[in-house]
């Protein structure tokens, strides 16, 4: 491979990289990214989905 091949890819990486950082900040500022403690509690399937996916927790 040529150096001009591997500063591209290399710069490719870099660029997807910092743009799945802002993204991922940008989420966890505006809606977060966390449940909050009960809902963790129970689960998604629960708290986010109304299903349970055990029979004690109907």
């Amino acid at each position: 491979m040529s150096f001009g091949a591997q500063l591209v890819g290399t710069l490719a990486g870099m660029v997807i990289a910092t743009l799945g950082t802002l993204v991922y900040g940008a989420i966890r500022l505006t809606v977060g990214l966390r449940l909050d403690q009960e809902d963790e509690y129970n689960g998604t399937d629960l708290s986010i989905h109304k299903i349970s996916a055990t029979l004690e927790r109907e």
